[in-house]
C-alpha cells in the first residue's frame, strides 16, 4: 500500500548523515550512467495581481540500483519585493506561510506508486546534503570554520552537512534580522555542540572562514568579491546571489544540475516575471568567466573524471539546482525507513490504479 509521509515523519527518521550518504551514492550512479534526470521545468502564468506570478515546477529522476523513480511537483505564487534595499523572492500557496510541494515515488520494478511525500523537510535536506557532498571533496581537509549568510532552513541544513563531512570547531552567521541570526546561533550551537557566533556584518562571515555558504532569498548579487579569500570553499543556494566580480575571483567552479532549467511562459516576450532579469543565457555567460578547464560537474568529480581541488590556496565555488535524482534518492530513504518503522499513513493502492489504458 502506498504511504503518505508528512514532514514530521521525515524529520523524525532522516538524519543528515543518511542524507549525505544516499546523495553521494546517487550522484555516483548518475556519473556512471545508471541514474537519470529530466531537466527541471517551470511554467509561469500571470495572476490578477501584476506583482505576483504563478509558477508550476517539476523535476524527475530515476535510479537503477534502487529501482525507483520520482517526480517532485511545486505550486507557488511568487513575488519579488524589496527588503532593506535588496530584491528578494517570496512564495506561498493559497496564503502566505503555506506551501505546496509533493514528491511521488514509484517502483521501477512494477510501476507501483510507493509513496506520496511532503517535500518541505526533504527539500532543505537534499540542498544542504548536496552541499555537504561537494564540500567533502572540494574543501580543504583541515577546514574547521564555517561562515553562513542566512538564518532559515537552508542555512541550518548546510551547516549540519558540513559538520558531517568535516570536524568543525566554530561557525559564524549573518542575517539582516538580528533576532533571527541570534536565534539561529543558539539553535545550531545546541544541535551541533560547536561555537556559533552571530556577526554584525556580512563581510565578517567570510573573514577567516574555510567554508562559506550563502543561503538567502536574494534575487540580485549580495556577495562582494573582496570578501572571498584564498583557500576558501564557497557555496551559494541561489546563483543570483553572486555577481560577475566574484566569478572572476574563483579558481574552480563545480556545479550539480541537470542542464539549465527550462522555463515556459503563457505571455509574450515583453511580459515576463520580474525574476527573469537573470536568464539562463546570462547566467551561462557569467559562469564562463571561470576558465573552461576549471569548470566541472559534481558527478564527474565523484567518479574521478575531474579534480575537486588542486592546491591549498585554491578558491573554489560550488552551486546546484534541484534535480529529480536528489528527490528520488532522499525520498526513497525516507520511504524505506518509514516502512521499516511502521510510520506514515497507508493509502489503498486501488485508489491509484485503473482498468482503462491510456
Amino acid at each position: 500500500m502506498p504511504l503518505l509521509i508528512n514532514n514530521d515523519v521525515a524529520k523524525e527518521i532522516l538524519s543528515m548523515t543518511d542524507c549525505v550518504e544516499v546523495l553521494e551514492a546517487a550522484f555516483r550512479e548518475e556519473g556512471e550512467g545508471t541514474g537519470a534526470n529530466r531537466t527541471k521545468s517551470n511554467i509561469h502564468i500571470p495572476t490578477s495581481d501584476p506583482d505576483r506570478w504563478y509558477r508550476y515546477c517539476t523535476m524527475e529522476g530515476g535510479l537503477r540500483d534502487a529501482g525507483i523513480a520520482a517526480i517532485r511537483i511545486k505550486s507557488d505564487i511568487v513575488s519579488w519585493p524589496l527588503y532593506q534595499g535588496i530584491r528578494r523572492e517570496n512564495k506561498y500557496c493559497v496564503k502566505p506561510g503555506k506551501f505546496c510541494g509533493l514528491i511521488l515515488l514509484f517502483s521501477a520494478e512494477n510501476g507501483e506508486l510507493l509513496a506520496i511525500l511532503n517535500d518541505g523537510y526533504i527539500q532543505h535536506m537534499r540542498v544542504g546534503g548536496t552541499a555537504g557532498v561537494a564540500a567533502r571533496y572540494m574543501a580543504r581537509e583541515n577546514a574547521s570554520v564555517v561562515g553562513i549568510l542566512g538564518s532559515g532552513g537552508m542555512a541550518e541544513t548546510h551547516l549540519e552537512a558540513y559538520a558531517v563531512v568535516r570536524s568543525l570547531l566554530r561557525a559564524k552567521v549573518y542575517s539582516p534580522n538580528r533576532e533571527r541570526r541570534e536565534s539561529y546561533a543558539r539553535r545550531m550551537a545546541g544541535k551541533l555542540g560547536i561555537e556559533v557566533t552571530p556577526v554584525e556584518n556580512p563581510a565578517d562571515v567570510f573573514r577567516g572562514s574555510d567554508i562559506v555558504a550563502s543561503c538567502t532569498d536574494a534575487n540580485e548579487p549580495i556577495i562582494s568579491a573582496k570578501w572571498l579569500e584564498d583557500g576558501m570553499h564557497f557555496t551559494c543556494v541561489r546563483t543570483r546571489e553572486v555577481g560577475k566580480d566574484s566569478f572572476r575571483r574563483v579558481d574552480r567552479y563545480v556545479s550539480y544540475r541537470s542542464e539549465m532549467a527550462l522555463n515556459h511562459f503563457t505571455t509574450p516576450e515583453d511580459h515576463r516575471p520580474l525574476s527573469w532579469g537573470g536568464s539562463n543565457p546570462q547566467h551561462m555567460s557569467t559562469v564562463r568567466l571561470v576558465p573552461e578547464k576549471k569548470r566541472h560537474h559534481l558527478t564527474d568529480v565523484l567518479v574521478g573524471r575531474a579534480p575537486a581541488r588542486e592546491s591549498e590556496k585554491e578558491l573554489n565555488m560550488f552551486e546546484s539546482e534541484g534535480t529529480g535524482v536528489q528527490f528520488a534518492a532522499v525520498a526513497h530513504r525516507v520511504y524505506s525507513l518509514a516502512r521499516e518503522r511502521g510510520l506514515g499513513q497507508e493509502l489503498p493502492l486501488e485508489w491509484f490504479l485503473q482498468d482503462i489504458r491510456d
